[in-house]
């Protein structure tokens, strides 16, 4: 038992010798990374297709047609409604001092509707994002002087955290000159509903000594409360088009502050001894707990963006994006009435830029109305495990077709993204990621004939 109560009095420095002892580690369908076995999981970045084309950028950029999920202010300059659903594809090699393994995963990526109150001033967005994810499978084989035979070490887990959204944006001040070069300042605001459920099992057995008792730990943490976030977004032409050239640029700033709120939180836990000639059979219950009561504090993150929006006199259009967002996990904290667990995690930062190109806006030559993009991304982690910090960084490549490159008639579009990128690091014992992303989106708007949520005055 001695060694049990080691394991459940310091949860967090065991997790941390689980990853760098390790000596082999396996992965199953529905790994998502060995590192979200920490705290809620690994965090999502809530960003659409096309955001993803550009690094993951974009905080400033916006399209009357297009949805932007990581500024809410932007949905108040939507002149059309928007449908819009994604997906991600993840295909993954883990590499290790030991060996290495591959692994695939696919996660809904967004669900989301958004549509004009009031066109180009006043618009409303719903939908559905992960906020975390959990998925991991890590087995390790444990040599202590003070365990003369030596044990093994599983944990594994699966589920994570998503967000039912409500959002709404609103222009508060424009000034439009009479060649229709509009300056303009919009709020926003949405509130996030939280929910969804954290499985994680942990086992310690002794093979070697068929008299050790092994334990098992199932728990169970379900999460359900509400957080918000607000958002800024300004435009200005600092290039004007004039009746002599329909060439001008546009300067777009944005900025997103998520709170830091307090999410109510359940935990069931199950911990039990067991025989390996037994197998899984409980021989004694040490801990028996139906939803406890408890609150995790998440950390409140703060994001800036600016964007370039450049449209020559022969239509080509280029658009320049750069983020930089800074989110407090150093207070992330989590507590069960009498149990408070430390996690120790540093803030994370993230810095990301890309470019968009269009060839020719409005033409009939399907390919000229095609958008190209590319990007690079550099995430520092809320971990730093043995002195290193776990870093994700990558490039990224975009295009978005239109379904009909008639664009009076429609603005729907497909969007298809991919990045490339490594996170974490093998030295001293740790875990690094290579990886490909791939996200295929679907955005729908409206036919000029068949307008959505409008009431036809005549059958």
């Amino acid at each position: 038992m001695k060694f049990f109560n080691q394991i459940s009095s310091n949860k967090a420095l065991v997790l941390i010798a689980l990853i760098t002892s390790m000596s082999a580690v396996y992965g199953q369908a529905d790994l998502t990374s060995p590192y979200s076995l920490f705290g809620p999981g690994l965090p999502f970045q809530r960003q659409t297709v096309s955001q993803a084309g550009v690094g993951g950028s974009g905080i400033a950029l916006f399209d009357s047609y297009k949805m932007n999920l990581g500024n809410p202010a932007t949905v108040a300059l939507h002149y059309e409604p928007i449908f819009e659903t994604s997906g991600k594809s993840t295909i993954s090699t883990y590499n290790t001092n030991a060996g290495s393994f591959d692994n695939k995963s696919f996660i809904l990526n967004n669900l989301s509707l958004s549509f004009p109150i009031k066109r180009g001033i006043w618009g409303l967005s719903i939908g559905l994002v992960p906020y975390s994810v959990v998925g991991y499978s890590v087995q390790s084989n444990i040599t202590d002087e003070e365990v003369s035979s030596g044990y093994n070490l599983e944990y594994s887990g699966d589920g994570g955290i998503s967000q039912g959204y409500l959002g709404m944006g609103y222009r508060i001040w424009s000034h439009t000159d009479t060649l229709g070069n509009l300056s303009a300042l919009s709020l926003g605001g949405t509130l996030n509903f939280n929910f969804g459920t954290i499985d994680s099992n942990r086992k310690v057995d002794f093979p070697d000594d068929i008299n050790a008792l092994g334990i098992n730990i199932q728990e169970t943490v379900l999460v359900r409360d509400v957080s918000f976030d607000l958002g800024v977004h300004f435009q200005k032409n600092i290039l004007r088009h004039t009746h002599q050239s329909g060439r001008y640029m546009k300067l777009m700033l944005g900025a997103v502050y998520t709170m830091g709120n307090d999410l109510k939180a359940d935990r069931s836990e199950f911990a039990y001894s067991f025989r390996d000639d037994f197998g899984l059979v409980p021989r004694d219950t040490i801990i028996n707990t139906e939803a406890e009561r408890g609150r995790i504090h998440m950390p409140q993150r703060l994001s800036f963006g600016v964007g370039l929006d450049y449209v020559t006199a022969q239509k080509a259009r280029y658009r320049f994006s750069a983020d930089y967002a800074q989110e407090a996990w150093s207070d992330y904290t989590v507590s069960y009435q009498d149990d408070a667990l430390d996690f120790d995690f540093n803030d994370a930062s993230r810095l990301s830029a890309g470019i968009e190109y269009t060839p020719m806006m409005g033409s009939r030559k399907y390919f000229k109305v095609v958008e190209y993009r590319a990007g690079v991304y550099y995430d520092k982690s809320n971990l730093n495990l043995e002195g290193e910090d776990i870093v994700d960084r990558g490039m990224s490549f975009g295009l978005t077709m239109p379904i009909n490159h008639r664009r009076a008639i429609s603005r729907s579009s497909v969007s298809i993204s991919t990045q490339y990128g490594q996170s974490g690091t093998t030295n001293k014992g740790l875990i690094e990621e290579d990886y490909w992303r791939i996200y295929i989106g679907f955005s729908f708007t409206p036919h000029v004939r068949n307008r959505w949520f409008i009431k036809p005055k005549y059958d």
